[in-house]
């Protein structure tokens, strides 16, 4: 692939009613989910999709291959 664009799907929230898949890229959908509240994630195994619901109605798909977390220790 080299430095050809990777596309992600997304559903947006057309008015109140319908959901439309849009193909949009990474950049796309990470300035898409800044400012907005993840409601839900659903995991989806034997796929490994990653599926995240924001506070406007849409959800961003993931299809992931590998994933990391840097998680900060809390203080009791």
């Amino acid at each position: 692939m080299g430095k050809a664009k990777r596309f992600q799907e997304i559903r947006i929230a057309v008015g109140y009613q319908h959901l439309k898949k849009v193909k949009m890229d990474i950049q796309q959908i990470a300035e898409h989910m800044v400012g907005k509240t993840i409601e839900a994630v659903d995991v989806v195994y034997g796929e490994d999709t990653l599926i995240i619901f924001l506070d406007d109605g849409s959800d961003i798909e993931l299809i992931v291959d590998s994933i990391h977390a840097n998680v900060p220790d809390l203080d009791d």
